[in-house]
């Protein structure tokens, strides 16, 4: 986002109003932010002229074409740097920060299956980064020879820029190191303030791993503050993928100015319906009857408890995995006037709610 500001207004300046784009240039995020990071990559070359037909976008005042042979005069066109007769260099100012570094001196004590996940996250958390900034804020610190054998062989024919470093982080600047049990919570003003975001390499998908993170704090020295990200007073269904972390802090300082709704727009269909079962649980009533006791919802309290933008299906789900009934306003009614019915910790919240 940062870099394709930037290119738009290097672009402008340069007197460049119509931009034509090679078919085969595929873009699934903000497609000025995309070229630019192309042209760093060295995958693309920014030369004179040039000819398109579709219009494929409209940004500000510059259109952007898809080339072809003849038709519409381009101001300037993308295409192998082998194929470009007269280039332009543009100077683009790579931003200083946010920097994210996952740190990967846990890479030992993970499962095959875990490693091969660990390295499917970096990869996805560098696509994160493109869509806001450029590959080196970025920065994978204690990486092993193994972790780069994984990383090449997943990522063959991959051309990036990350930063990857043998030993720990050296931290620069203020920084906070991000941990699911950290003793503060993470806020707008902190992410604001904060220029270096640290992140476990740690994934425990087949293991019980309560508790590394602060165990990588203490074996890399760090002296930093540990703060956890929180979704209405609890990390239930707040995304635990590197990546997703990662754009969380992203999506709050460049869209949302939010972590709630980075945190939400952030979620998988996993994590909303784990927050689903929590909040069922906390709202439920409890109904005594003579094979137990029943938990209960009104139709109205799963409206407004599905703040998390969940599916119609993704909620029947969290339904059924909670093992809660829906009633009417009349059979609920019903039961709280026989005195058999006592509200959930957190029921008033949702009935008394507009």
């Amino acid at each position: 986002m940062i870099l394709g500001k930037q290119l738009l207004e290097l672009l402008r300046g340069l007197g460049i109003r119509r931009l034509c784009v090679p078919r085969r240039l595929k873009c699934n995020y903000y497609l000025p932010q995309c070229i630019a990071v192309n042209l760093l990559l060295g995958r693309y070359a920014l030369c004179l002229g040039g000819f398109g037909s579709t219009i494929i976008s409209r940004i500000n005042d510059l259109e952007v074409l898809l080339s072809s042979m003849e038709g519409v005069p381009c101001d300037a066109y993308l295409t192998k740097p082998s194929d470009c007769i007269a280039s332009m260099d543009l100077l683009i100012d790579i931003p200083r920060k946010p920097h994210f570094i996952i740190d990967l001196s846990l890479w030992d004590k993970h499962t095959k299956s875990e490693k091969n996940e660990l390295v499917e996250q970096v990869l996805a958390s560098i696509s994160t980064i493109r869509k806001y900034l450029w590959d080196t804020n970025l920065e994978l610190t204690s990486a092993s020879s193994e972790f780069l054998n994984n990383l090449n062989k997943f990522a063959r024919g991959f051309n990036h820029r990350v930063i990857i470093r043998s030993y720990g982080p050296n931290i620069n600047g203020d920084a906070v190191m991000l941990d699911p049990e950290g003793d503060c919570i993470l806020n707008e003003s902190m992410i604001a303030g904060f220029s270096t975001f640290i992140i476990g390499g740690i994934v425990d998908k087949e293991r019980r791993a309560k508790g590394e993170t602060w165990r990588l704090y203490r074996a890399l020295g760090l002296n930093v503050p540990r703060c956890r990200i929180e979704l209405r007073n609890s990390i239930i269904g707040v995304p635990d993928r590197i990546n997703k972390i990662i754009e969380i802090v992203l999506m709050t300082i460049f869209e949302t100015r939010s972590i709630e709704t980075a945190v939400v727009m952030a979620m998988s269909k996993k994590d909303r319906v784990n927050r689903l079962l929590y909040e069922l649980q906390r709202v439920a009533y409890r109904i005594r009857g003579e094979n137990g006791v029943l938990l209960a919802v009104t139709r109205s309290m799963i409206t407004r408890i599905n703040w998390v933008n969940a599916t119609e299906k993704e909620v029947e789900l969290a339904l059924r995995k909670s093992h809660v009934v829906v009633l009417s306003n009349d059979e609920m009614n019903k039961y709280l006037s026989l005195g058999i019915a006592k509200p959930g910790p957190e029921s008033h919240r949702y009935v008394d709610a507009k």
